[in-house]
């Protein structure tokens, strides 16, 4: 039983650095994503202080503001970019592999007591069907044949005393 909890420990520790690195790396990707649209709201006033500006006649103003407006977009596409890249390290592949052999032991192990059990359990039915046969629930009725024969040697054991 030591050997299934090791393996259930391995198995269970897997499990958890793979939630950590997951959890890690939808942190990351919320933050970046949380960045672009940062950067995208910052391009949209910019666009809209270049429309006011362009409106007041204000022509240098409002393509300083639609520059700025056009930097921000560009800067919101590059937290977007590097999201994609996000993968999965070869660290975690590993622990992947290990996690699916941990998986695979402790399934052959729980396979194996699930036909231990089964072995038991149709021991104790053959147990259980020879003594209701021995008891008269079977054939011949073995107890009932016995009972003369145990009342009549017990009268001659009390006879002898």
């Amino acid at each position: 039983m030591n050997e299934f909890v090791m393996k259930v420990r391995i198995l269970l520790r897997a499990e958890m650095t793979l939630f950590k690195a997951d959890a890690q790396r939808r942190a990351n990707m919320f933050a970046l994503t949380a960045l672009s649209i940062g950067c995208v709201f910052v391009a949209l006033v910019f666009v809209n202080i270049g429309l006011f500006f362009y409106l007041t006649d204000a022509e240098i103003d409002s393509r300083a503001a639609f520059i700025l407006a056009a930097g921000n977009l560009g800067l919101a596409f590059v937290p977007m970019l590097l999201r994609r890249q996000a993968k999965p390290g070869p660290e975690e592949q590993m622990v992947r592999e290990i996690r699916e052999m941990a998986l695979d032991e402790v399934s052959k192990d729980v396979d194996k007591v699930a036909q231990e059990v089964a072995a038991v359990s149709a021991a104790v039915n053959q147990v259980k069907t020879g003594v209701s046969a021995f008891t008269g629930g079977g054939m011949g009725g073995g107890m009932q044949a016995l009972g003369p024969f145990l009342g009549l040697a017990i009268s001659l054991l009390k006879k002898r005393k």
